[in-house]
């Protein structure tokens, strides 16, 4: 018998050693029959009648890879992954699945003595295909469903931190005027003070980095501003907090223009913050920003180490600042990475462009070129 003929009149049984085996990946859970067989019947359906549908070279190629045909609607593969994770089935349990469904197949063929002819060896290479393709993008599917509640999770958790850390900051604000406490209380409170506010930028650029991981556009709400108040409260912001550290900002005049004020504020925070972690602790960070015709050029820089040219074309993709460098400083930017990230975000929004160029000789500048009024 053909192996797809096979499968199909022999689905019963398949699918009674398939439920056997899900069984024992959590054999205290008392999960029914429907659970445990899931989509597995639709699977073995897909995968017979792939067998008997004609491809060429080149399909069979991207198969192998799979990369087989795809349509608008949710494989049987993918639902069966979205249904194992939320029945709490890990990946390696998943594929352990496939494994056993390739196995119990090939062996109750096997039992049933076919005739091992040149078609029967092509019916059982496309069923390896088919059953490649299946766990392809069952995986695919389960690390996508992952992905997404990783970053609802992360979504929630910043949102529902902001409360918390606002009162924190405000009491501390409040404990600072009162009448009576004294210096050393003072400065304890205003170390609590900056870090809360430094959590706070941190917190926003988590939500920011959430968002657009859900596909939602950065929204920026335009206004008429003048940037050098801007940028000396955020640099002002940056001198209180790093007293230890030389921060010189260098403003030019006429920055005024369209721009969301608050965002632009988090960008040049983001880019400061940037040059103190991985700029050279003894020279001061600059901060430039100047009027050039129809846009605002805003310059950055540190002294101290390059980034390797390597890492020059992803330096502002998610996770990429710091990746290579000392995983054991407590530092931010090198555990999360999306400062740079939502930085550029910040100044794609305006409808601007960022750039970087890093040396021995010359140090690291980041360069923002802001147009006064863009199309966002």
């Amino acid at each position: 018998m053909r192996l797809s003929q096979f499968i199909l009149s022999n689905l019963e049984s398949i699918l009674a050693e398939w439920e056997s085996f899900a069984s024992t990946i959590f054999p205290e859970s008392k999960f029914d029959k429907i659970a445990l067989r899931d989509a597995a019947g639709e699977i073995l359906k897909a995968i017979a009648n792939d067998i008997e549908t004609a491809q060429t070279a080149s399909q069979q190629a991207e198969k192998s890879k799979g990369h087989g045909v795809r349509t608008e609607e949710d494989s049987a593969a993918e639902i069966h992954a979205a249904d194992r994770l939320g029945l709490g089935f890990n990946q390696t349990q998943v594929v352990s699945e496939y494994r056993a469904l390739r196995a119990t197949v090939l062996r109750l063929w096997i039992d049933s003595s076919p005739e091992l002819d040149h078609s029967a060896i092509d019916q059982l290479i496309r069923f390896n295909e088919g059953i490649d393709q299946a766990l392809s993008e069952s995986t695919a599917r389960f690390m996508q469903e992952i992905e997404e509640s990783r970053d609802l999770a992360i979504a929630v958790m910043a949102h529902d931190l902001r409360n918390p850390l606002n009162a924190i900051v405000s009491s501390a604000q409040m404990i600072q005027i009162t009448e009576g406490v004294d210096k050393g209380a003072i400065n304890t409170l205003a170390s609590i003070v900056h870090s809360g506010m430094h959590m706070s930028k941190l917190i926003e650029n988590l939500l920011d980095f959430t968002r657009t991981r859900f596909g939602q556009p950065l929204v920026v709400k335009r206004e008429s501003k003048d940037l050098a108040p801007v940028c000396r409260q955020t640099v002002a912001e940056f001198v209180a907090a790093y007293p230890e550290r030389t921060i010189r900002l260098d403003c030019g005049a006429d920055l005024h223009g369209a721009w969301d004020a608050t965002r632009i504020s988090q960008m040049l925070s983001n880019l400061i913050s940037n040059a103190i972690q991985h700029g050279d602790q003894t020279t001061p960070v600059t901060v430039e920003v100047r009027s050039e015709s129809q846009e605002i050029v805003l310059k950055v820089h540190n002294d101290g180490p390059p980034i390797p040219q390597s890492e020059l074309p992803t330096i502002f993709d998610r996770f990429s600042r710091g990746a290579k460098q000392d995983t054991a400083a407590v530092n931010e930017s090198r555990h999360l990475g999306i400062g740079l990230f939502v930085a550029r975000q910040i100044v794609e929004a305006h409808s601007g462009k960022i750039s970087v160029t890093s040396t021995v000789q010359g140090g690291t500048t980041f360069v923002v070129r802001l147009p006064r009024h863009g199309t966002s």
